[in-house]
């Protein structure tokens, strides 16, 4: 009987020496394969992650630099330089103070329509280059209104430095090419953080544009730039997903099996990849599936060692102690072995009973890896709760969460304190078994804080502005995002409030830069001071802050306490530089959702509220309203019928006698504007003249205008009527750098004597820029055109200016003349500006005569000519000639004589 127990015994363990060993090895494979299934999703979401933020960088990157192109542009624009020999110091001047603090910008340059460098932030005087070789030359000259065009890298000829270059035209009026401008990215900007990433060297970083020309590699090859990945799989999945990752086994780049993410954004012309191999990816998981495999094998044969020794003592019963003895041993040194073996793995290795989660084994790297040894693990028995329940979230991970099913669960991350007071971030693999009935759950805990700074840190740069340490424009986008989901939930108001720095850039200019950093930075301090507990402030870029707020009520109070509290803060002084200014802001506000119901729809409409708020004089804040939006809608609207009205030949000149006292005759005509707008009718002057002069439109207007006013002139001539023609210039006008090539050119086009031409200019436009305007009136005046001073006593009338000009006369405004003769001040006024231009030599025109009285009192002070209705409102060009030109005479009758003795 004891013999038949003894062989059922025997017969057990040779069934358990074949099914362990079957079982742990199908246990371990399925880990291994679902470790590798994980760590190829790993490497995908890494992948994408990475690639996505090559993306963000690089369109940070790209519009910082686009922005220092922009305001380079902006400012060759207002200087009215242009590609030549004689411009390129004030080129180069723009293009370095566009260069400056820029550590990304590799070079930057003007190129003329000829493809021939004339300007370089670098270099001066620069060397002609031929740049008709460039990329962006051949496609900006082909391509009118194309923005900013990302270019194929170059090597750049001024300072040698590779670059990718972002260039943009600048046009002539006309609309042909009058420059290029580019500013080349340092590609070694972009290589010194790719390799910093330090991915390993099977990994690539790739920057292309859509049409699959690679801008950017690291590692970078010889024949990395000359790659065009058109065809490869990244841009087909573009079509259907702006980011995204998948295995590729066979890479068009090196035709090695990848793991590919990618990343753009809708209106970037850049796309981000980054790749790495597959085998460098399936390293760690081939490491650690030889380790699994090993320990798998270890302790099958330990199993089976221990099962030959049962074998071996239950064979051999008559054994004296001693052999037991040996055999005891031989098992603690297999068991120390293991021990040794499972401490070496870069990991702890534990078994907890469930429901309590109270550890039941832990391996002895556990002190070197979490600071608590393995005995402090085991011998709490609320070691999980008080430790390990601080989730990457802060929330707690309860033991409850991995009850209920078995096998291989999601990895869970720790946020554990050390003794020592250091902050560490743990990642745990877990499985629950059912061991005899007994729930146990296993794990492997590693040490991922390294990889959790890293991430940190990746998010920092993301979402914080370097200088003030405020939230960013991308995380106040995310912000608003989240305000408004849950505002629309909740039904209640959110409100956004734009924040502009009153005359920054004049600040800016005056002390530098660093000092305005510095005040830029004292802002944001004064501004967080006023900010409610549920209120977000952050920096969009320049002198611009935006606050969220957050349950506004009904009447938005707290939005106007918080603008008050804003103003008010701002009445101290802020230190800057060594020494305390004041400085003001002006606020835009819009409410959600009233104003908008999105974030882009919100900001727009805050920004008009913005404009309008400045334009009411600043330091002050403004809410949006219908109102505000009609305003911007109607000055759109005018301002995109007046682009179209000289093509549409909608523009005409009228004109309104001139008429000399001393000779009793009509000796002259002012050209006057008018625009009789299809479907509105005649628009009134001055509106018009202003959205003009706002828009840039009032140089191709002011053009026509003197060449139509010159022909017309030119063309009474030819039939006798010689008489002065007399032209409005702006000061938009008189500033243009071509502005006297203008005037001869019109002369010579026309045929019209310079003498038969008068400009008139106002005071404002003489004051603005002295020095500029003398130079150029100077030169007017040498060709024998005559030069009058518009609307004189209503501006400046500086003395001082006045007997440095070359003016014949002075053109007293018709404010002046209205009330005289019975306005005794106004009579002082008029014979005090007739006695200064008579001392000074200058001829006087009053404009606005309407009666006798007020003719016969300029006569009798001695004003040399007069204008106004009393002669005749201003007539077409047809009508002047019937009405003051006496036919077969040949020349200008005398209006007396023509109109019978009276007006």
């Amino acid at each position: 009987m004891a013999l038949q127990s003894f062989r059922k015994v025997r017969r057990s363990l040779l069934a358990l020496v074949i099914a362990l060993p079957a079982l742990y090895a199908v246990v371990a494979g399925l880990a291994i394969m679902r470790d590798y299934r994980s760590t190829i999703e790993q490497a995908e979401s890494d992948m994408r992650n990475i690639a996505t933020t090559l993306s963000e960088h690089a369109m940070r990157t790209f519009g910082e630099a686009d922005i220092r192109l922009r305001a380079a542009i902006t400012e060759i624009e207002r200087l009215r330089l242009e590609p030549v020999p004689n411009d390129q110091l004030a080129l180069h001047n723009i293009l370095a103070d566009a260069m400056k603090d820029a550590p990304q910008v590799a070079a930057i340059g003007v190129i003329a329509p000829d493809g021939i460098s004339r300007g370089s932030g670098s270099v001066y005087p620069i060397a002609p280059f031929d740049n008709r070789d460039r990329e962006y030359y051949s496609y900006l000259t082909t391509h009118h209104g194309s923005g900013t065009h990302i270019a194929r890298p170059i090597k750049a000829r001024s300072n040698g430095k590779w670059g990718i270059p972002l260039a943009r035209r600048i046009d002539n009026p006309d609309g042909s090419l009058k420059m290029i401008v580019e500013i080349a990215v340092d590609m070694s900007y972009f290589d010194r953080i790719y390799r910093s990433l330090n991915l390993g060297e099977g990994s690539r970083l790739t920057l292309m544009r859509r049409d699959g020309w690679v801008i950017m590699a690291t590692p970078m090859t010889p024949d990395a730039l000359q790659l065009n990945l058109a065809n490869s799989p990244v841009l087909a999945r573009l079509t259907r997903a702006n980011s995204g990752a998948f295995r590729n086994e066979d890479s068009v780049v090196d035709h090695r099996d990848r793991i590919i993410g990618y990343a753009t954004v809708p209106e970037s012309q850049v796309v981000a990849v980054a790749t790495i191999t597959s085998n460098q990816v399936l390293e760690p998981w081939l490491k650690r599936s030889g380790e699994t495999a090993t320990v798998a094998a270890v302790s099958s044969l330990l199993l089976l060692g221990l099962l030959s020794v049962l074998w071996i003592r239950l064979g051999e019963l008559e054994e004296t102690q001693a052999g037991l003895a040996r055999r005891n041993e031989e098992l603690d040194s297999a068991r120390r072995r293991f021990q040794e073996l499972v401490d070496g793995i870069d990991g702890i290795v534990w078994e907890a009973l469930l429901p309590d989660f109270r550890f039941t084994y832990v391996s002895g790297n556990a002190k070197a890896i979490s600071g608590y040894d393995a005995q402090e693990w085991m011998g709490d028995p609320h070691f999980w709760n008080n430790k390990l329940c601080c989730g990457a979230d802060g929330k707690r991970v309860e033991p409850v969460l991995v009850v209920g099913s078995r096998g291989l669960f999601k990895p869970i991350e720790h946020r554990l304190q050390a003794p020592d007071g250091r902050e560490l971030w743990l990642r745990s693999n877990v499985m629950v078994a059912d061991s005899m009935g007994q729930l146990h759950v296993r794990g492997i805990t590693v040490d991922i804080t390294r990889q959790k700074r890293s991430e940190a840190q990746l998010f920092q740069a993301i979402h914080v502005d370097a200088l003030t340490t405020l939230p960013n424009r991308h995380a106040f986008v995310e912000s608003v995002g989240h305000a408004l989901a849950l505002a629309e939930r909740n039904k209640t108001i959110v409100a956004i409030a734009l924040i502009d720095v009153d005359n920054f850039n004049t600040l800016n200019d005056s002390l530098g830069h660093e000092a305005g950093d510095e005040m830029l930075v004292g802002i944001a301090e004064r501004l967080h001071e006023c900010l409610g507990p549920t209120d977000t402030l952050a920096r969009m870029g320049g002198d611009e802050f935006a606050i969220l707020i957050e349950d506004v009520d009904r009447v938005a109070l707290k939005v106007e306490q918080l603008a008050e509290r804003i103003n008010a803060a701002f009445q101290r002084r802020i230190p800057a530089d060594a020494r305390e200014l004041y400085v003001t802001v002006s606020m835009g506000i819009a409410l959600y959702p009233q104003d908008g119901a999105d974030y882009q729809a919100l900001v727009r409409n805050a920004d008009t509220a913005l404009y309008r708020t400045k334009a009411a004089g600043r330091n002050n804040w403004q809410f949006f309203n219908s109102s505000m939006a009609r305003l911007v809608e109607h000055r759109l609207d005018m301002e995109t019928a007046l682009r179209q009205a000289l093509d549409k030949e909608e523009f005409r000149l009228v004109y309104q006698p001139q008429y000399s006292l001393q000779t009793d005759s009509i000796i002259g005509a002012e050209a006057l504007l008018r625009w009789d707008r299809p479907g509105v009718g005649l628009i009134p002057t001055q509106e018009f003249i202003r959205v003009a002069e706002d828009s840039g439109l009032i140089v191709a207007l002011g053009n026509w205008v003197l060449r139509t006013a010159c022909c017309q002139a030119a063309a009474w001539h030819r039939v006798g009527f010689r008489v002065r023609i007399a032209v409005n210039v702006s000061v938009t006008q008189l500033r243009q750098a071509d502005f006297v090539e203008r005037v001869r050119d019109e002369l010579a086009h026309s045929g019209l004597p310079p003498h038969c031409l008068e400009l008139e200019i106002t005071e404002g436009a003489l004051i603005s820029d002295i020095v500029e305007a003398l130079d150029k009136l100077h030169e007017i005046k040498a060709m024998g055109v005559e030069l009058a001073v518009d609307d004189f006593g209503t501006g400046y009338s500086s003395l001082s200016y006045l007997k440095q000009m070359p003016v014949d006369r002075l053109k007293v405004d018709q404010s002046f003349v209205r009330d005289i003769p019975s306005n005794s001040d106004d009579c002082a006024i008029v014979r005090a500006i007739l006695a200064m231009a008579s001392n000074l030599n200058l001829e006087v025109i009053a404009e606005g005569v309407e009666s006798e009285p007020q003719m016969e009192f300029l006569r009798g002070e001695g004003c040399q000519e007069i204008q106004g209705f009393l002669l005749s409102p201003a007539v077409s060009a047809d009508n002047f000639l019937k009405r003051f030109f006496g036919a077969g005479r040949g020349r200008a009758v005398k209006w007396r004589e023509k109109l019978g003795g009276r007006p």
